[in-house]
């Protein structure tokens, strides 16, 4: 079942059924593209307003995760990279990449800018293409990371063996970097003019755009699980049992909500 609601009040708006192990899910105008995860369904772009189906491709398909990006939808699988057009689902562009796609479960394209893509191979390598670029091209091969996002004009990756790499998605240079010896909570956050990283033991420090620790706080006694920004200026958090907010200032203030009281 796939179901949209209203943000502001919760409200259902609509449900529609969708076949079991329907996977992969992107947005993109008035349009929802879906299906293709693992190779188990079709894939179906359905209207946004109502629910109701737009078009379905006539078999199961196999699909990376899908993205929004540059006026369609980046699907693909294999050494395939494949903008659709969510209207009618037919093809925008292909690109033949030098590395096969990553897995189905694993984030597959980091969107740069209008006309730029960094899709994410198997192998720990980093591709781009674009629009109006002529072929794909091999940024590099990189230690094994876990997540992997952009922020601040870099592309970021989490390394599995701990720290974050930053390189620069024209030519795969590095940009920054940190070494850390704690697990880093994924994802870093932009922040004044630095990017903020949180650890597990609960620390939270804002780097500058070199890697260099700019300044530090911690929250004591709680494992950080995630990060998010607020409008506020401020930050959620995730820990064991624990959701709140947080703001940096003179006087740091925390508010926390349990789970079991959310």
């Amino acid at each position: 079942m796939l179901s949209c609601v209203d943000v502001r009040t919760g409200a259902s708006l609509w449900s529609v059924p969708t076949p079991r192990w329907t996977g992969n899910l992107a947005v993109h105008s008035d349009t929802v593209v879906t299906g293709g995860w693992r190779g188990y369904t079709p894939m179906t772009g359905l209207d946004l307003a109502d629910g109701s189906a737009r078009w379905t491709t006539q078999s199961a398909v196999t699909s990376v995760r899908t993205v929004a990006w540059a006026g369609g939808v980046l699907t693909g699988s294999g050494r395939e990279a494949v903008l659709l057009d969510p209207s009618d689902g037919s093809d925008l562009a292909r690109w033949r990449l030098p590395d096969p796609l990553a897995g189905p479960d694993a984030k597959a394209y980091v969107p740069v800018d209008a006309e730029r893509v960094v899709a994410i191979c198997e192998g720990s390598s980093l591709v781009t293409l674009g629009i109006d670029a002529d072929e794909p091209t091999r940024l590099g091969s990189y230690d094994p990371f876990r997540a992997v996002g952009r922020i601040r004009g870099s592309v970021w990756m989490l390394r599995s063996g701990r720290g974050l790499l930053a390189v620069d998605p024209a030519d795969g240079t590095s940009t920054w970097s940190v070494e850390e010896d704690r697990r880093i909570v994924a994802d870093p956050l932009p922040y004044g003019d630095g990017v903020l990283v949180g650890d597990a033991n609960g620390g939270i420090r804002l780097l500058g755009l070199d890697g260099r620790t700019v300044e530090g706080c911690s929250l004591p006694g709680r494992r950080l699980d995630a990060l998010a920004a607020a409008d506020d200026g401020g930050l959620f958090f995730a820990a064991k049992g624990t959701f709140g907010a947080f703001s940096f200032g003179s006087e740091a203030r925390l508010s926390t909500t349990s789970a079991a009281g959310a």
